[in-house]
């Protein structure tokens, strides 16, 4: 289902809250995850100011159990890190949210949150990122190893959804207040649940999201 970030995400927040916190990894680390799946994706547009290369959101998607959340700005998703800290206390049990591309999106994120701890392969590429209140930002790439388009082509079985590959014009410049076609927030939202698909088999493979390694060697 898809709710917008002002009518309804009180209601999956709490409908979610039932699941249980399941342990931490095996590699020593004593936090406690809750067993959910949550992804993220944004879509941008860049654009030349004076000659000068610049980008902008102007789309975000959250999945969440299951549910889709949309939102226009960062203040918005601002908003739902604060609502979903507080419902899952993620200061004692930690909430892992999967990006594919991490790096990307945290360029845009980075200056919105704080942060205790971000480890990254190389400049400018983190692969995990976690906030001050306890939500971790995990790359479903480096998991997979796999474009988006191949993972909803070849690595779901058991969930099906397919990334709408071709279906967006990139050459188009839009920002937060430009009315979206039903064509650009579904592309928007398959790429999400492609990720929350992917997450979710393997969590049931692995058994629980604190198995799952950071990269796929």
């Amino acid at each position: 289902m898809l709710y917008n970030i002002k009518n309804a995400p009180l209601e999956i927040v709490q409908q979610a809250g039932t699941i249980k916190p399941g342990r931490g990894n095996p590699g020593g680390n004593k936090r406690h995850y809750i067993d959910l799946i949550c992804a993220f994706d944004i879509e941008t547009s860049s654009y030349l100011e004076y000659g000068e290369k610049k980008a902008t959101m102007y789309l975000w998607s959250f999945c969440c159990n299951g549910s889709t959340i949309l939102g226009r700005t960062w203040s918005e998703f601002a908003d739902l890190i604060e609502l979903l800290a507080e419902e899952f206390m993620t200061d004692k049990y930690h909430l892992i949210i999967y990006v594919h591309n991490l790096g990307y999106e945290f360029q845009f994120m980075r200056n919105w949150f704080k942060w205790d701890e971000v480890f990254a392969i190389k400049e400018r590429r983190p692969i995990h990122a976690t906030m001050s209140n306890g939500i971790e930002f995990k790359c479903s790439y480096i998991l997979s190893n796999y474009a988006l388009a191949y993972i909803g082509e070849k690595l779901i079985k058991k969930y099906p959804v397919q990334k709408d590959v071709g279906a967006l014009d990139y050459s188009k410049v839009r920002h937060s207040r430009t009315e979206l076609t039903q064509e650009e927030i579904w592309y928007s939202v398959h790429d999400v649940q492609v990720v929350a698909s992917y997450i979710q088999e393997k969590i049931e493979n692995e058994g629980g999201i604190s198995k799952l390694p950071l990269t796929n060697t």
